[in-house]
């Protein structure tokens, strides 16, 4: 079977994009609310019983990559169930033979990522979640897939400053060996600004790395009034000995239990920037 040998799933550099990020971090608890980078921020807050949530990313037309991720949250008993689904593919591949001209179908180049995960609160103050997925890939002809396996944690509300710790796995493959290597997620913020969560400014900071491809650290603020808030901050991402540093922006709006956010980030090369939706809802 595909899924037993120990050799990379198609498209896994496609997933270095921050699908379903709107200048954010996937340690922590953020508006997508699903936990697809750290199962245990999918927590629903007090008085949330379900959400549901949607975004979208599309690069310059010089990559041709998008990535769409959907899902729903609900709570369960002591727990928070969520069910998520993330697709990243490029389009307008070209197969040609032995001179320029277009035969045949495009190149299909895909990653598909199924989660169900489970997040508990654990003490007043730690949220602990675990996330089996189902990861396939395609890359013209060559199919595979690989069940992974995920743990993270949070844990909030620490100090005066309402300070936040995460720490995640990302598609770790028990078996997977050095061609599936997990990526490592940790990330902290605090409030310096504000006397609560409708009004207020925070920084933090955010890292995740993965052996032998690119690592990423974003220092990053948000202020937030009202129904309004501002995100954004550099990010730095090292590859193969190589760095680059762009900037990420996003503005959302928060209202009547619904949360719709939006991204632009720059790229490096010159490329046209990279953009990211999110609409999320939760209910009581």
């Amino acid at each position: 079977m595909a899924a037993a040998q120990s050799v990379s799933v198609p498209g896994r550099d496609l997933l270095a994009y921050p699908v379903g990020l709107i200048a954010e971090s996937g340690a922590l608890p953020n508006m997508l609310g699903l936990g697809t980078y750290n199962p245990a921020a999918a927590w629903l807050p007090d008085g949330a019983r379900w959400r549901l949530a949607a975004g979208s990313m599309n690069t310059a037309q010089d990559a041709g990559a998008s990535a769409q991720t959907f899902g729903a949250s609900a709570r369960w008993r002591a727990a928070t169930i969520s069910l998520a689904v993330t697709r990243a593919g490029v389009a307008g591949l070209v197969r040609t033979d032995s001179d320029p001209l277009t035969v045949e179908d495009d190149i299909a180049y895909y990653t598909l990522v199924t989660s169900l995960g489970v997040a508990y609160r654990a003490s007043p103050h730690v949220t602990l979640g675990a996330a089996t997925r189902y990861w396939s890939g395609r890359l013209d002809t060559d199919a595979r897939s690989r069940a992974v396996v995920d743990v993270g944690a949070v844990v909030d509300h620490l100090t005066r400053f309402d300070a936040r710790v995460g720490a995640s796995t990302f598609l770790f493959s028990p078996g997977g060996g050095a061609a599936n290597p997990p990526t490592w997620l940790a990330a902290a913020d605090a409030r310096v600004a504000g006397r609560d969560s409708l009004r207020e400014v925070r920084v933090g900071v955010s890292t995740s790395t993965t052996a032998g491809r690119p690592s990423e650290d974003f220092v990053y603020g948000s202020a937030r009034i009202g129904i309004w808030e501002l995100r954004g901050g550099p990010v730095r991402t090292t590859a193969y000995g190589a760095s680059n540093l762009r900037g990420r922006l996003a503005l959302a709006v928060h209202y009547a239990g619904y949360a719709v956010g939006l991204a632009r980030e720059e790229t490096p090369s010159g490329l046209a920037p990279t953009y990211q939706f999110v609409l999320s809802s939760a209910g009581k």
